[in-house]
């Protein structure tokens, strides 16, 4: 590094700059490395780590390495990841990292990322390796829904991963809750909430939040919430029930992950209209374990 760095600059430390005689806002380190992540300039970003930057650290939206992934800057990515940048942080609307990829047309990219680390969970069924873990998910989840009448179609995993999807009206209140959980495993949670959540959605949240939220602002609150406390996909549904006549199911599922993280009570509740197709309300309790050193 240069000689002239004598000192480390705090990651919430401010560079205030000046544009044609007027003040600009200041660019804290972490927006700094964002932009050159998205510049794939590699040479800055390792400046930038030195410097004290925060490699996890969100700014407009997203960390340095999701920024990368969306410019198709691989060296960037690769660079932030060897700086324990995490491949599980997912955008402001939820994606995960292999969503932005793909969205983005960065195939290739989502490919070698999953060479070089081949025990990351891929969930985007647009992959291969994706594919084969919704499948497997699917088989668990369905053997876990001991009512017959409750259990989930595989026409919606079919239609999931052909990328082939119904219109979303006149669904059955099953197939309504089914494709809103597998779009949560998959990692698509913009596609969840425009087909399966009513833009006049009430949720309740209780537990580790205590919180009350309207509409599709609200769910994308909550979910961000849910991925804050819990980072990956390490979810057990324990059993569902589903009332089709009635309108409603109640969901009961756990979360462990290789981090140590633990949720043990969570119960989700729902009031489906099949006729609009969408979720009006919903009830969701859960508790986040401590965090502990993981053996």
């Amino acid at each position: 590094m240069p000689a002239l760095i004598s000192r480390q600059i705090s990651p919430q430390e401010s560079i205030l700059s000046v544009k044609n005689g007027t003040k600009v806002p200041p660019t804290s380190s972490c927006g700094l490395l964002v932009n050159a992540a998205r510049k794939g300039n590699v040479d800055i970003i390792r400046f930038l780590i030195y410097l004290g930057a925060d490699v996890n650290e969100y700014y407009d939206g997203v960390t340095p390495l999701l920024a990368a992934a969306i410019a198709g800057q691989e060296a960037a990515m690769f660079e932030l990841l060897r700086n324990d940048a995490s491949p599980t942080a997912r955008d402001k609307e939820g994606c995960t990292i292999f969503k932005l990829l793909l969205d983005n047309g960065h195939d290739d990219i989502a490919e070698m990322l999953i060479k070089e680390y081949p025990d990351l969970t891929v969930t985007d069924p647009r992959l291969p390796k994706g594919e084969k873990w919704l499948r497997e998910q699917f088989k668990e989840i369905s053997d876990n829904v001991k009512d017959p009448k409750s259990k989930p179609s595989e026409e919606v995993l079919e239609y999931l991963i052909s990328g082939q999807l119904p219109r979303e009206e006149g669904r059955s209140v099953s197939d309504v809750y089914w494709e809103h959980i597998l779009l949560r495993y998959i990692g698509d949670v913009p596609l969840d909430i425009k087909r399966n959540y009513s833009p006049s959605l009430r949720l309740s949240l209780m537990g580790t939040f205590d919180r009350f939220f309207l509409g599709h602002e609200g769910i994308k609150e909550s979910a961000r919430l849910l991925n804050s406390k819990l980072p990956t996909t390490a979810y057990t549904i324990e059993g569902t029930v589903v009332d089709g006549e009635g309108g409603w199911v109640t969901e009961r599922w756990s979360y462990h992950d290789a981090y140590g993280i633990d949720v043990r009570d969570g119960i989700d509740s729902f009031l489906i209209d099949g006729e609009k197709g969408k979720i009006m309300v919903k009830m969701i309790n859960y508790n986040v374990g401590k965090k502990t050193k993981c053996c």
